[in-house]
């Protein structure tokens, strides 16, 4: 029988631009067990326009913002002929933390041994105790158990003893940023299917299970913050976030040049290279301020981006080395963003970081019609398999008549609040 496919809509708000893309989704037959292991993406369409209403804490105009984001699904809606009522969202924004949590339970009857409800009542402790009362849990992914002073236990169940203890690593955002995102999702007539550290969707564009399983470091360099996701034996283990992006880097451009922040941006943008006998370092860079024009030499560019670059890497390299699970990156580093792909920058990285370190292209996907993907496409092709691992364990469509749809709508509404 042929798979049913169902389609699915991923959703980055950057701070220069609204990235969208919207795929089909295919389960892969059941097996023996009964249950689908995997799919078949094809993307079908990719779009983007300007950001409005957001800024580094997050929505700043919820009618602007709400507004572009009605533009940007129309556009696709009316390409593909469908109607897109729910998407997966990226949250990026300064307001996003990751912290390290640890909880101990006794166990009520130790003569039986370790049983899942014993383990989900650990993780639902260590979940509830780190977590303070203005925030919300993003993701949590486990770093290891610990039996009776016993440490490094990957799978409790089946064991003895008498306290058990569960380490988290936890990534938690505002709730007043997570709801006002959502209203305004809302408000643009949609519905949120999962919150996601676009660190994370990066992982699903990019990431393939040999990698995942090798151990691997993933870097992403987005306009607020730099986000890295550490594997460890096929799992995240940990998240690294700092505060350092492109937008960052366009405002040390600006104080240096004396030119408007706008301007630094452009030139940013146009910049190709970042090394010293680098071809383009010949060629003018011109950024336009209103009626003003600003030029300056790719050379003179690319030297100022070069030293605040090291700095970063030097920075992120000690944040990286402070985890137990980066030295078991055998896999390397891979790297995504728009600054990844200037000439240079990877060289860059591996010396500061002492692992090889590649550019992170998605994969194991298919393209629809004209679609051509870019680096700026990679968090939300990668929102696409984030929205697909939401829905495959239920392995439900979203309904095509409006009366199905509200049917699951309630559903969900029910699965939220109970």
């Amino acid at each position: 029988m042929t798979p049913r496919a169902y389609w699915l809509a991923g959703l980055e708000l950057g701070q220069r631009q609204f990235t969208a893309a919207v795929g089909q989704w295919s389960a892969v037959p059941a097996g023996k067990n009964g249950r689908s292991s995997g799919g078949r993406l094809l993307v079908q369409a990719v779009g983007s326009v300007p950001a409005q209403g957001i800024s580094a804490e997050g929505i700043s105009n919820a009618i602007e913002a709400a507004d572009a984001v009605v533009r940007l699904m129309r556009g696709l809606e009316r390409m593909l002929d469908i109607k897109l009522p729910i998407v997966a969202t990226a949250v990026d924004n300064s307001q996003v933390q990751g912290i390290n949590a640890t909880a101990s339970v006794p166990l009520k009857d130790p003569s039986i041994g370790i049983v899942q409800q014993d383990v989900e009542r650990v993780i639902q402790t260590c979940r509830t105790l780190s977590l303070d009362y203005d925030r919300q849990i993003l993701h949590a992914f486990q770093r290891g158990f610990t039996v009776d002073g016993q440490p490094r236990v990957k799978n409790p169940i089946g064991l003895y003893g008498r306290k058990l203890t569960a380490e988290l690593h936890l990534v938690t955002a505002l709730t007043g940023t997570v709801q006002n995102l959502t209203r305004t999702l809302n408000r643009a007539g949609l519905e949120v299917e999962g919150l996601f550290l676009p660190a994370v969707a990066a992982c699903e564009a990019v990431l393939c299970d040999l990698d995942r399983d090798l151990g691997v470091t993933l870097i992403r360099i987005g306009d607020f913050q730099t986000e890295a996701a550490l594997y460890a034996d096929g799992v995240i283990r940990e998240t690294v976030l700092f505060p350092w992006g492109k937008q960052r880097l366009a405002e040390g451009l600006s104080r240096s040049l004396r030119i408007p922040r706008a301007a630094a941006v452009e030139l940013l943008e146009k910049t190709r290279s970042l090394e010293e006998n680098s071809a383009w370092n010949k060629q003018q860079i011109e950024a336009a301020s209103g009626e003003i024009a600003h030029t300056f030499s790719h050379g003179d560019i690319a030297r100022l981006l070069r030293g605040r670059v090291e700095g970063f890497l030097q920075q992120l390299q000690r944040r990286l080395a402070a985890s137990p699970h980066f030295r078991d990156s055998a896999s390397g580093v891979v790297m995504v963003g728009r600054l990844a792909g200037l000439e240079g920058f990877l060289e860059m990285a591996e010396t500061r970081i002492n692992l090889p370190v590649r550019l992170g292209a998605p994969r194991d996907l298919e393209l629809g019609g004209d679609v051509r993907l870019t680096s700026a496409h990679t968090t939300a092709v990668g929102l696409l398999r984030c929205a697909a691992k939401v829905r495959l364990p239920q392995a439900r469509p979203w309904p095509a008549s409006w009366m199905g749809q509200w049917v699951e709508r309630g559903r969900r509404l029910l699965e939220d609040y109970f």
